[in-house]
């Protein structure tokens, strides 16, 4: 019965991280083909490259989690002892290769549109390009912890740029920068929740169900306020 119940609530974590990668790829095709495609507007290509990138990136993560070792998604069930892919860390590298890509053209769009200037687009993307590169060369182990220090410190500049934008702005501009910040806050408050999914199982929720459903979520709720946004951006 615990067995019965172990896989369901695997598979249901499979299904939450499929529904977030669609979720990107949809986002990605509607950004570049309605909206950058009529209006050439670069925020709109790069917004369109950011969740692109997400998408890839989360699809190697997808597969270092559950399918490159079998134990990551089957826990201890004995028809599932083997791994279905290696289990090495080159799926968690590539998967934090194209992640922090995706987050070097967020932080290059934000800081073209606050300064204006070339030299605030590469300072802004810099580190994150940085680290990217670190963890697609580097050992994962040796990477890991600074990118999840400056992971985190990128959860909090971006939404803040946005409130910065908002606070700039006037009228719809205004709510749909200050929506955006708060969607990117939640949407990075997930990958947050994710990257610690072990440390809170042990330590707060002593189970990995609740942080296992409660990340998926969280990304998908940042990503319908992004949408929305982004909706009311294309009346202003």
């Amino acid at each position: 019965m615990l067995q019965t119940i172990d896989m369901i609530i695997r598979e249901v974590h499979v299904g939450l991280w499929f529904l977030v990668v669609g979720y990107y790829f949809f986002i990605f095709i509607f950004l570049l083909a309605f909206r950058w495609r009529k209006s050439r507007n670069p925020f709109q290509l790069a917004m369109a490259l950011f969740f692109l990138f997400l998408a890839v990136g989360r699809c190697f993560f997808f597969i270092g989690d559950f399918y490159a070792d079998a134990t990551s998604l089957y826990g201890t069930l004995p028809s599932y002892t083997g791994p279905f892919l290696p289990a090495t860390d080159v799926w968690l590298r590539a998967g934090g290769f194209f992640q922090w890509m995706a987050l070097g053209i967020l932080a290059a769009t934000a800081g073209f549109m606050i300064f204006g200037k070339r030299w605030a687009e590469i300072g802004f993307a810099s580190v994150a390009i940085a680290i990217g590169i670190g963890l697609a060369v580097l050992p994962y182990a040796s990477v890991r912890d600074i990118s999840g220090l400056f992971g985190i410190g990128y959860a909090l500049f971006i939404p803040l740029l946005f409130w910065y934008l908002a606070w700039q702005s006037g009228g719809i501009l205004r709510r749909s920068n200050f929506v955006l910040g708060f969607g990117f806050l939640i949407l990075f408050a997930g990958r947050v929740v994710h990257a610690a999914r072990h440390v809170l199982a042990d330590v707060v929720f002593m189970s990995e169900t609740i942080p296992g459903v409660l990340a998926p979520g969280l990304i998908i709720i940042g990503l319908i306020l992004i949408a929305i946004a982004n909706e009311w951006a294309q009346t202003q």
